[in-house]
């Protein structure tokens, strides 16, 4: 009995969330990818002009530029020269955070986070579930930039150049006397 109520209540709110996330004023339109800019800006084609898009829900972990170039060859390797389904989730003076999909539904912003090549970053979108989830199997995988070794070489970089800078304002402090 507990299992059947269970069982209707996810029901029930797997039906909500589909109502709510279809009924919002996202906007799907058909474009030609033509380039990555970075990591997480995309060049398209939409009706015969070119627009730069942002992924959304991409960032990368600070002093690891190996996440934003590993996520500028994917986008290279993986859509640039293919017509893809762009849907925008929010526009915000003029910056399009969008996902980009294939006719089969496959979500290049989750792929990159599920294959730990970025991190989730909410600004300009807030909370996108899809893409919380896909961050968080990468990170239960340990794999990309949630890998250990990786993460400490990250953490270390990040001490060591704070600490050279705290040299650096020492330095210039002292030659001011």
């Amino acid at each position: 009995m507990v299992f059947v109520f269970i069982g209707a209540a996810a029901l029930a709110i797997a039906f909500l969330y589909a109502i709510v996330r279809n009924s919002g004023d996202r906007k799907v339109s058909i474009v030609d990818v033509v380039g990555a800019v970075d990591g997480r800006t995309v060049e398209i084609m939409i009706e015969n002009r070119k627009e730069r898009v942002f992924l959304c829900g991409i960032g990368f972990p600070r002093g690891d530029n190996r996440s934003e170039q590993d996520c500028v060859d994917t986008v290279r390797e993986t859509v640039v020269g293919r017509r893809l389904y762009m849907e925008v989730y929010r526009e915000v003076e003029g910056c399009k955070y969008v996902s980009l999909n294939s006719s089969n539904g496959d979500c290049l912003n989750s792929m990159m986070l599920s294959k730990g090549l970025a991190r989730y970053e909410s600004s300009g979108v807030g909370f996108v579930g899809d893409l919380i989830a896909a961050e968080s199997e990468a990170k239960a995988k340990g794999i990309g930039i949630w890998e250990k070794n990786r993460a400490l070489f990250r953490n270390l970089a990040s001490s060591e150049s704070q600490s050279l800078s705290e040299s650096i304002d020492e330095i210039e402090f002292a030659s001011e006397e």
